[in-house]
């Protein structure tokens, strides 16, 4: 069995966009640093829109993109052709199967700063800030959580 690569938590971030009237709005991105002698960072990025969750992996950051949509339309239609890594109605899929997904854990964690309340969430990303992901315990996230007690609605 190959060992499971390590990665190093750089930084993480989350902004909300838009909490109403309308859908709600949240981008989040996870840095992560690979372990390894050519290890170049990989950054997971979350663009939720009223629960629904795409999630794209990058070699650098797109969070400004996210942020500054109007100025990178272009960039953002070509990071859902080349860097989508899940789309769906919920994170359900994800979920059920994950299996190859290249550090499913990172997903976890940034599933978890997405979805976590706004009091706990800057002393878990500082916490947490370069450690590796198999050092730290990731706390199910509303979602995971759900899907787990086989609620649909999530």
């Amino acid at each position: 069995m190959p060992k499971k690569k390590q990665y190093q938590i750089v930084n993480a971030r989350v902004e909300v966009l838009s909490g109403g009237p309308g859908p709600g709005i949240l981008v989040a991105e996870l840095e992560l640093l690979p372990q390894t002698a050519k290890g170049k960072p990989l950054f997971l990025t979350i663009d939720e829109v009223d629960g629904m969750p795409a999630i794209f992996k990058t070699e650098t950051s797109v969070f400004d993109w996210f942020i500054n949509e109007a100025e990178h339309e272009s960039d953002l239609i070509e990071l859902q052709n080349k860097a989508s890594l899940y789309e769906g109605e919920s994170y359900a899929e994800l979920f059920e199967n994950h299996e190859g997904i290249e550090c499913y854990d990172g997903l976890r964690y940034l599933i978890y700063v997405t979805r976590a309340e706004w009091k706990n969430l800057k002393s878990f990303i500082k916490k947490t800030k370069g450690k590796l992901l198999s050092e730290i315990e990731i706390p199910k996230s509303d979602v995971e959580e759900d899907w787990e007690n086989g609620e649909e609605d999530f």
